[in-house]
C-alpha cells in the first residue's frame, strides 16, 4: 500500500464548530444595485491557534464598496470560524524560537472552507438588503492568505 502524500489534507478531518459574527455593516443604497456594477472587493485574514486543543481560528474581513457611486457605498463583513483538526499536529513544523509554522496548504484549506461559507452568508445578507442577489468571486484560497487583518 502507497504511503500517503505529505501535504494530503483529509477533510473528514476538519471539523467546522462555530461561525462568530464580529462586524456586519451594510450601507442603504439610495438606488438598488445593478448587476454591471463595478465592486472592489478587498479580504483580509488572522488566525490563532491552541495546539492542546487542537484548535484553530481563522478570521476573515472582507469589505465590498460600490466605485461608481456619488455616496459612500460599503457592505463590510467580518466573520471568525473556529475549527477542531483531529490531526492539526501533522499541519505544522516547530521553529527554532518554539513557534509552529503551519503548511501553506492547511492554511489554504481552511481560507477556502471559511471564504466559500463566507460567500454565501454574505448572499444571504445582501440578498435582504438593497444590494440585492449580490454575488462575490471564487478566488484562489492563497490569494486570502497574503493579506492580513490590522489590529486596532
Amino acid at each position: 500500500m502507497a504511503k500517503k502524500e505529505q501535504n494530503h489534507i483529509d477533510p473528514e478531518k476538519i471539523h467546522l464548530l462555530q461561525i462568530e459574527p464580529l462586524e456586519v455593516s451594510i450601507t442603504d443604497l439610495n438606488e438598488p444595485f445593478k448587476n454591471d456594477e463595478p465592486i472592489d472587493m478587498r479580504i483580509a485574514h488572522i488566525s490563532a491557534h491552541k495546539l492542546e486543543d487542537k484548535a484553530f481560528l481563522l478570521g476573515l474581513d472582507l469589505i465590498l464598496a460600490l466605485t461608481d457611486r456619488e455616496s459612500e457605498s460599503i457592505a463590510r463583513f467580518r466573520y471568525d470560524f473556529h475549527f477542531v483538526v483531529d490531526n492539526l499536529e501533522q499541519m505544522y513544523s516547530i521553529k527554532e524560537d518554539g513557534e509552529p509554522t503551519f503548511k501553506k496548504i492547511f492554511g489554504a484549506t481552511l481560507a477556502g472552507i471559511s471564504y466559500s461559507t463566507l460567500r454565501g452568508i454574505i448572499f444571504e445578507k445582501l440578498l435582504n438588503s438593497s444590494w440585492g442577489s449580490t454575488t462575490i468571486p471564487v478566488i484562489n484560497p492563497n490569494k486570502i492568505l497574503e493579506n492580513w487583518i490590522e489590529l486596532e
